[in-house]
This record gives C-alpha cells, sequence and structure tokens, in this order.
C-alpha cells in the first residue's frame, strides 16, 4: 500500500506580514489592571453573576485575570502554595471545589 502524500504545514512568520503605518501623534492609553481590579465587591459580583448565567469559562477567566494582580498575597491569605493557586488556573489544573472556594474567599473577602 503506497504511502499518502501530507503537505508541509506553513510556518507562521512576522516577516510575510504586511507593515501597516499608523498615523503620527496618536497616543494609545495605557491600561493598569491592578486599578480595574481595586474593589473587590465589583469583582465579586461579577464573579457571582458568572455563576448564576452558568458561565464558568468567564468565571475562571476573571478570577485567573484577578489573582494575576496579587496571586501571591491571595494565596498566603487561604494558607495555599502560590503553585495550588498557580495550577488551579493553568490549562491542566482540574482544582477541587474546596480550593476555588478558598480563593475566592480570599479574593473578594
Amino acid at each position: 500500500m503506497p504511502k499518502k502524500k501530507t503537505s508541509k504545514k506553513q510556518s507562521f512568520s512576522f516577516k510575510n506580514m504586511p507593515a501597516i503605518k499608523v498615523k503620527k501623534n496618536i497616543g494609545a492609553l495605557k491600561h493598569d489592571p491592578s486599578k480595574s481590579f481595586k474593589n473587590r465587591k465589583e469583582v465579586a459580583e461579577a464573579l457571582f453573576l458568572c455563576l448564576e448565567e452558568n458561565d464558568p469559562e468567564s468565571f475562571i477567566e476573571i478570577l485567573d485575570a484577578y489573582l494575576d494582580v496579587s496571586r501571591r498575597e491571595i494565596a498566603r491569605r487561604a494558607k495555599l502554595s502560590r503553585t495550588t493557586v498557580q495550577n488551579a488556573f493553568s490549562r491542566k489544573g482540574n482544582p477541587t471545589i474546596r480550593t476555588i472556594a478558598q480563593i475566592v474567599h480570599e479574593a473578594v473577602a
């Protein structure tokens, strides 16, 4: 039985992308995520809304973004290792409901 021919996968390169000219004197706004997450009540409301709407992806995205700002501090207050908190939100992570509850409690309490 002869081997099937397969096409070689194209590799991605920025060299092949066209250059785009940007207008001069147009400034980009700086975004500081830590300012967005200063109000714990708003974070708690957003997390609760995600649970109400059965949207676990948004829940994890909001909590992970919040934890990026203060992951070490939250891990310390929840009495969990930073690695446990980090792994809970990794793609391969499979945290228990108890771990998530501890993290959320310390994040928004």
